[in-house]
């Protein structure tokens, strides 16, 4: 592994590691050191919140390409992990569905409906009710999930079906109009696939569930 710390800095409560081309903090940082590490990154690198929770770290940073590396690399370490903090619940699920617990692009709301469709929750999710796609982003990530999670396709009209259960009504009409969301998107951003997305019209069809959430 391509792993080296970087000189001390000369406080014990943290560490920085080189893996891949990426920065890698483990540790409590103190927040003006944080900022100074920040400073001296680069325009092109990142600081990648999901890559740090993969690797159970504090902080992660590196461009695209070092990102892409540093996942593609430790994504069987990650869902070794996943599957030691899930326990027994682990049985439940397909290696497609462990795959992107570890390593998959997630948000408040494609872990509220991965929770919804397997009735698993992992340790990560914080959330007391289920959390709905605001704008365009957050539903690529439930639509990537989908995607990457094929079993969960076929869960998505009994998540439909539960229309009058509380706190899950929304998600069951959104559920409802899956596709009609896919194809807006599939209009408004067809490279939807490749990152972040501006779809005006999702976001706006996303509202109409928010007004349920709020009735």
């Amino acid at each position: 592994m391509d792993t080296r710390s970087l000189p001390p800095s000369g406080e014990p409560g943290y560490r920085i590691l080189m893996r891949e081309g990426c920065r890698v903090v483990y540790g409590h940082m103190p927040l003006p050191e944080f900022l100074a590490l920040m400073k001296q990154a680069h325009d092109t690198e990142l600081l990648h919140a999901g890559m740090a929770r993969m690797l159970d770290a504090t902080a992660v940073i590196g461009t695209p390409g070092a990102l892409a590396r540093l996942r593609l690399r430790e994504t069987p370490a990650a869902i070794e992990r996943m599957r030691a903090q899930l326990g027994r619940a682990a049985l439940r699920l397909d290696p497609q569905s462990l795959r992107w617990l570890a390593a998959g692009e997630q948000g408040p709301a494609s872990l509220s409906l991965f929770v919804l469709l397997t009735c698993v929750r992992p340790r990560h999710y914080r959330h007391r009710l289920p959390v709905l796609p605001r704008d365009a982003g957050a539903f690529r990530r439930c639509r990537l999930l989908i995607e990457q999670v094929p079993a969960l396709r076929h869960a998505l009209p009994l998540l439909a079906q539960r229309i009058a259960e509380p706190g899950v009504a929304e998600w069951a009409a959104l559920a409802q109009a899956w596709d009609d969301l896919c194809a807006q998107m599939d209009h408004e951003a067809p490279d939807w696939r490749q990152g972040p997305v501006d779809a005006p019209g999702v976001t706006a069809m996303l509202a109409c569930f928010r007004e349920l959430e709020i009735a």
